[in-house]
């Protein structure tokens, strides 16, 4: 199974089309792929979409890399019952 890690470096890597190769868990929103806040702003919100979760304004603030997405994202996602 695909970690939301991995989900959300190939949504990055499509949308924006970057290879994968330049994108790891500590590539920034900003400064490595050089988004400005609108651009930032319009990636998360795609997430959002893809992952059918809305994150708070504070949270959508709060993530400047690859990691922080996939930490908030991993937190909302529906974990299967044993």
């Amino acid at each position: 199974m695909i970690s939301t890690e991995e989900r959300i470096i190939d949504l990055i890597s499509w949308k924006l089309n970057v290879p994968i190769s330049r994108i790891n868990p500590y590539t920034r929103l900003g400064d490595d792929l050089l988004l400005d806040a609108v651009d930032r702003l319009l990636l998360i919100a795609e997430m959002e979409s893809r992952f059918n979760i809305y994150l708070s304004p504070e949270e959508v603030d709060a993530i400047d890399t690859i990691h922080d997405a996939s930490s908030l994202f991993q937190k909302y996602e529906p974990h299967p019952v044993a």
